[in-house]
């Protein structure tokens, strides 16, 4: 009896010896709701990617079967996850990356920072990084100077301070998160409110005449600060500036492989 089954051909597991190998073939701009670490349903951006030796292609859907099946779930580091898109097309890596918004809460301060992290799996090695996005406000200098002798207010401009580092094994990362941030906000002092009346501006601008950071400043700041928590790190500190056509950056690593 003939079989009604038809198999239609699967181009992309076939050998080609003549192929280049990939670095990373896979998917991005996948969103999902996941919780953080506040116990919050957020919205999250989602990529996974494994390498590619020999064969033509891969199969995008496996990797996308694999970011659903772990839809509503905790965001964490996850080293199960990581194995399974390797698995998925028998390969030894796989990257997967999660990016969202998460509102930090502590005291009276109340702030959304951006979160990422990153997950890369190659031969067995498991390496997690953490980005965090955390805005302050920072006070020129010279400005400050020039205007004292006046009696004025120097001119103000909102900042972020973009933080990567290499996460230690069985990092818990609703107990990182929070400290970091708390301690970054401890360091540059001045932090953005969502809501402020005229008396509570005007507490906050003489706070700000105290308080005055270049670039240059909040970068060693803020590196002092995460150098404490990663082995390997990197700080980006940019400037926004209010007054200027362009912003003010400054970089401050440890390490080769984050910059």
């Amino acid at each position: 009896m003939k079989s009604c089954v038809k198999f239609l051909p699967d181009y992309a597991s076939q050998e080609n010896p003549n192929a280049k190998s990939l670095y990373k073939v896979g998917i991005e701009e996948v969103w999902l709701y996941r919780v953080d670490f506040n116990e919050e349903r957020v919205l999250t951006v989602q990529s996974a990617f494994v390498g590619l030796d020999k064969s033509n292609g891969i199969h995008m859907s496996r990797l996308a079967e694999i970011l659903y099946k772990y839809e509503g779930q905790i965001i964490e580091t996850d080293d199960d996850l990581l194995e399974e898109i390797a698995i998925s097309h028998d390969i030894l890596s796989s990257y997967w990356e999660c990016k969202w918004g998460s509102i930090y809460k502590a005291d009276d301060v109340s702030m959304k920072i951006g979160c990422k992290i990153e997950g890369k799996y190659f031969n067995d090695e498991v390496r997690w990084f953490l980005t965090l996005g955390i805005p302050y406000t920072s006070v020129c200098p010279c400005s400050a100077a020039m205007v004292k002798e006046h009696g004025g207010i120097p001119h103000m401009q909102r900042a972020e301070a973009a933080i990567t580092g290499l996460l230690p094994g069985g990092t818990r990362l609703e107990e990182t998160i929070t400290l970091i941030v708390g301690e970054v906000c401890d360091g540059v002092k001045l932090i953005p409110n969502p809501i402020m009346k005229r008396i509570d501006e005007l507490t906050w601008c003489q706070q700000a005449e105290k308080t005055n950071l270049f670039v240059e400043d909040a970068a060693r700041l803020v590196g002092s600060i995460v150098s404490t928590w990663f082995d390997d790190w990197s700080v980006v500190c940019t400037h926004f500036e209010s007054i200027h056509q362009h912003n003010a950056v400054a970089v401050c690593r440890k390490g080769e492989e984050l910059s």
